[in-house]
């Protein structure tokens, strides 16, 4: 008994499915060669694929993860001239803590304030209203 040829729509999924790949691997190539950042959405913009397709076929997967730059830590953005020295930031944070601490004594004071001036308001109001018999 001979193997039936699989049906018309099975073959176009599996020729299609085929095509995406060769494009992702043609993209892959394309923009290793051009110096551009590999990544998945890199990849899938030049391939017209999504991501998805991308992540779900295990081989081009692994292409890309392995041609990815590391991932950055967080200060790896900055040159470290441009970045803000341990000392700097102290200096800086005491800064703050300081202007903080100056700003909650003015506070006080000015709630003081508030509260002698709405007394002084309050004793207006009640002179002011004429007494019940």
């Amino acid at each position: 008994m001979a193997s039936e040829a699989p049906p018309p729509l099975t073959q176009a999924a599996a020729h299609r499915t085929a095509n995406a790949e060769q494009r992702s691997r043609f993209a892959l190539a394309e923009l290793y060669r051009a110096g551009t950042a590999i990544t998945f959405a890199a990849v899938a913009r030049h391939a017209h694929v999504s991501r998805q397709f991308l992540y779900s076929h295990q081989a081009i997967r692994a292409e890309i993860d392995a041609l990815r730059p590391p991932i950055a830590s967080s200060g790896a953005g900055v040159a470290a001239r441009e970045r803000a020295s341990e000392n700097s930031l102290r200096a800086r944070l005491r800064t703050a803590l300081d202007d903080n601490q100056r700003l909650r004594s003015e506070l006080k004071i000015v709630h003081g304030e508030l509260a002698i001036a709405l007394g002084r308001n309050r004793e207006l109001e009640l002179d002011r209203k004429p007494s019940s018999p």
